[in-house]
Protein backbone atom coordinates (compact mmCIF):
# COMPACT_ATOMS: atom_id res chain seq x y z
CA UNK A 1 0.00 0.00 0.00
CA UNK A 2 2.44 2.48 1.01
CA UNK A 3 4.73 1.40 -2.17
CA UNK A 4 1.73 2.08 -4.09
CA UNK A 5 1.15 5.47 -2.71
CA UNK A 6 4.84 6.20 -3.54
CA UNK A 7 4.65 5.64 -7.11
CA UNK A 8 1.30 7.56 -7.49
CA UNK A 9 2.77 10.14 -5.75
CA UNK A 10 6.35 10.32 -7.90
CA UNK A 11 4.17 9.91 -11.13
CA UNK A 12 2.02 12.78 -10.67
CA UNK A 13 5.20 14.64 -9.88
CA UNK A 14 7.31 13.56 -12.78
CA UNK A 15 3.61 14.57 -15.19
CA UNK A 16 3.90 17.96 -13.31
CA UNK A 17 7.31 18.68 -14.24
CA UNK A 18 6.56 17.23 -17.63
CA UNK A 19 4.33 19.71 -17.67
CA UNK A 20 5.87 22.59 -16.55
CA UNK A 21 8.87 22.10 -19.20
CA UNK A 22 6.63 22.05 -22.06
CA UNK A 23 5.41 24.92 -20.85
CA UNK A 24 8.66 26.64 -20.10
CA UNK A 25 9.78 25.39 -23.30
CA UNK A 26 7.17 27.46 -25.87
CA UNK A 27 6.96 30.94 -24.20
CA UNK A 28 5.41 32.38 -27.04
CA UNK A 29 4.00 29.43 -29.02
CA UNK A 30 1.29 30.38 -31.87
CA UNK A 31 1.65 30.46 -35.24
CA UNK A 32 3.26 33.86 -36.81
CA UNK A 33 2.37 34.41 -40.99
CA UNK A 34 4.17 36.83 -43.21
CA UNK A 35 3.28 38.16 -46.36
CA UNK A 36 5.96 39.40 -49.27
CA UNK A 37 8.68 37.64 -51.76
CA UNK A 38 11.04 36.74 -49.06
CA UNK A 39 8.80 36.23 -46.05
CA UNK A 40 6.01 34.26 -47.62
CA UNK A 41 4.70 31.61 -45.27
CA UNK A 42 4.20 30.51 -41.64
CA UNK A 43 6.69 30.21 -38.42
CA UNK A 44 5.48 27.59 -35.98
CA UNK A 45 6.28 27.67 -32.27
CA UNK A 46 5.32 24.25 -30.65
CA UNK A 47 5.77 23.23 -27.27
CA UNK A 48 9.08 21.08 -28.63
CA UNK A 49 9.71 22.28 -31.95
CA UNK A 50 9.79 24.70 -34.34
CA UNK A 51 9.71 25.25 -38.19
CA UNK A 52 9.73 28.34 -40.89
CA UNK A 53 8.84 27.66 -44.05
CA UNK A 54 9.47 31.01 -46.04
CA UNK A 55 9.68 31.67 -49.68
CA UNK A 56 13.56 30.85 -49.48
CA UNK A 57 13.75 28.10 -46.82
CA UNK A 58 12.22 25.30 -44.98
CA UNK A 59 13.21 25.61 -41.89
CA UNK A 60 11.52 22.15 -38.95
CA UNK A 61 10.31 21.38 -37.83
CA UNK A 62 13.34 20.98 -35.41
CA UNK A 63 13.78 20.51 -31.53
CA UNK A 64 14.92 23.81 -29.71
CA UNK A 65 15.60 24.90 -26.42
CA UNK A 66 14.44 28.88 -25.04
CA UNK A 67 18.04 30.67 -25.41
CA UNK A 68 16.99 34.01 -23.83
CA UNK A 69 13.45 35.14 -23.04
CA UNK A 70 11.60 38.66 -21.59
CA UNK A 71 7.91 38.34 -21.59
CA UNK A 72 7.19 40.96 -19.68
CA UNK A 73 5.69 44.48 -20.69
CA UNK A 74 4.06 44.91 -23.83
CA UNK A 75 7.16 43.78 -26.31
CA UNK A 76 7.60 40.31 -25.08
CA UNK A 77 10.54 38.12 -27.34
CA UNK A 78 12.07 35.21 -27.14
CA UNK A 79 15.24 33.31 -29.06
CA UNK A 80 14.91 29.68 -30.03
CA UNK A 81 18.68 27.63 -30.73
CA UNK A 82 17.26 25.12 -33.23
CA UNK A 83 18.58 21.67 -32.51
CA UNK A 84 20.68 19.88 -35.39
CA UNK A 85 20.01 22.96 -37.41
CA UNK A 86 22.70 22.70 -40.20
CA UNK A 87 20.46 19.49 -41.49
CA UNK A 88 17.51 21.58 -41.65
CA UNK A 89 17.35 25.12 -43.06
CA UNK A 90 21.25 26.92 -41.99
CA UNK A 91 19.90 28.45 -38.58
CA UNK A 92 20.92 28.31 -35.66
CA UNK A 93 18.52 30.66 -33.73
CA UNK A 94 15.32 31.95 -34.39
CA UNK A 95 14.18 35.16 -32.36
CA UNK A 96 10.02 36.48 -31.94
CA UNK A 97 9.78 39.97 -30.96
CA UNK A 98 6.13 41.63 -30.68
CA UNK A 99 7.02 44.62 -32.28
CA UNK A 100 3.30 46.58 -32.10
CA UNK A 101 -0.27 45.34 -31.26
CA UNK A 102 -0.29 43.87 -35.07
CA UNK A 103 3.29 42.32 -36.25
CA UNK A 104 6.04 40.47 -34.71
CA UNK A 105 9.95 40.34 -35.96
CA UNK A 106 11.21 37.29 -36.53
CA UNK A 107 14.95 37.07 -37.20
CA UNK A 108 16.35 33.99 -38.24
CA UNK A 109 20.33 33.83 -37.16
CA UNK A 110 23.07 31.78 -39.40
CA UNK A 111 24.44 30.75 -36.01
CA UNK A 112 24.92 31.39 -32.63
CA UNK A 113 27.60 34.20 -32.60
CA UNK A 114 25.57 35.61 -35.03
CA UNK A 115 22.71 36.27 -32.37
CA UNK A 116 24.64 36.84 -29.49
CA UNK A 117 26.37 39.88 -32.10
CA UNK A 118 23.48 41.08 -33.27
CA UNK A 119 23.49 44.33 -31.79
CA UNK A 120 27.47 45.26 -32.19
CA UNK A 121 28.23 47.85 -35.00
CA UNK A 122 28.40 46.73 -38.20
CA UNK A 123 27.94 43.15 -37.41
CA UNK A 124 23.85 42.56 -38.73
CA UNK A 125 24.77 44.75 -41.78
CA UNK A 126 27.85 42.67 -43.04
CA UNK A 127 27.69 41.39 -46.00
CA UNK A 128 29.66 37.91 -45.36
CA UNK A 129 27.17 34.99 -45.52
CA UNK A 130 27.88 34.23 -41.33
CA UNK A 131 26.32 37.59 -40.11
CA UNK A 132 23.25 37.40 -42.93
CA UNK A 133 20.24 37.79 -40.71
CA UNK A 134 16.51 36.77 -42.12
CA UNK A 135 14.38 39.37 -41.07
CA UNK A 136 10.56 39.34 -41.48
CA UNK A 137 7.70 41.42 -40.11
CA UNK A 138 4.67 38.57 -39.35
CA UNK A 139 1.24 38.76 -37.58
CA UNK A 140 0.24 36.05 -34.75
CA UNK A 141 -2.89 34.16 -35.09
Amino acid sequence: MQVSRLLIALSLLTAHSAMAADTATSPLAGTYRGDGRACFGALFVRPKTIEWNASFFKCGPARYKVLDQALAGDKPRAAYKIADHRKRCGLAVIEVERYNDTFWNVNGYPSLEAYEKRNEPGWKDATEPGRQVANCGMRKD
